[in-house]
């Protein structure tokens, strides 16, 4: 058998690695969950909330994450019972039940920095329970919220909305809200076909964990971030 030092990758090594991308990528498109609009009637709004207070007082109210039903032999959808069991599923649960910590260092940021939302148009990718995204409709700004999920969306994120509005604001949310449930490549195809599709900002946080997924995400913000827009 001869000996190499493992410093470098073989034209073998090379092809089987491209061939082991090529194979994700395939079994991921085949897998894709198909980008639809969750309409605001008949989500059932939340009776009780949590309280998160932001650094500089600002405070956003948001479902316990403890109280939505999961697996307890009521499962709604295949979802939650995964949910119950662990934090992500690659195309089947990514996530969106359980708040992240980095969407609230997100928050916080645009709390602090003082950033100005008033009239822009938001995006927020893998919202889950979409704080940054509300953060952002509080100030003013219109919100479309997309997850892969869409029992996330109706569970939490859409009831978050709704704790954060008062009983006007709720009245024409669905002026100032969109929700989007759907993979990234089917929600941008989805999104692409509206007359204004760009947004001034796109949020997202810990929404990347696989290499076979940045390429999607690049090409959705990308496609729908305006030329003198920020992606936070």
């Amino acid at each position: 058998m001869a000996f190499r030092f493992n410093f470098g990758n073989t034209a073998e090594d090379l092809e089987e690695k491209y061939n082991e991308k090529l194979t994700a990528e395939n079994e991921n498109r085949n897998n894709l969950k198909t980008a639809q609009e969750i309409k605001i009637q008949d989500i059932t709004v939340a009776n009780s909330a949590v309280t998160l207070q932001l650094s500089n007082g600002q405070t956003l109210d948001h479902v316990n994450a403890d109280e939505v039903e999961l697996a307890t032999g009521r499962c709604q959808s295949e979802a939650t019972c995964v949910a119950a069991q662990s934090d992500l599923v690659p195309n089947v649960y990514e996530g969106g039940l359980k708040i992240w910590e980095c969407s609230v260092d997100l928050t916080e940021y645009l709390s602090s920095q003082q950033i100005a939302l008033r009239g822009l148009r938001v995006l927020e990718l893998g919202c889950g329970a979409g704080l940054p995204g509300i953060y952002a409709y509080i100030q003013g700004a219109a919100v479309d919220f997309q997850d892969y999920n869409e029992e996330v969306l109706k569970s939490v994120t859409i009831p978050n909305v709704h704790l954060n509005s008062n009983e006007e604001e709720r009245k024409h949310l669905e002026e100032r809200c969109h929700f989007y449930s759907g993979d990234w490549m089917s929600v941008q195809k989805l999104l692409e076909k509206q007359p204004e599709c760009r947004y001034d900002l796109i949020l997202t946080s810990e929404t990347i964990y696989s290499t076979v997924s940045q390429g999607k995400l690049y090409s959705v913000m990308k496609a729908l971030l305006k030329q003198e827009g920020n992606i936070m």
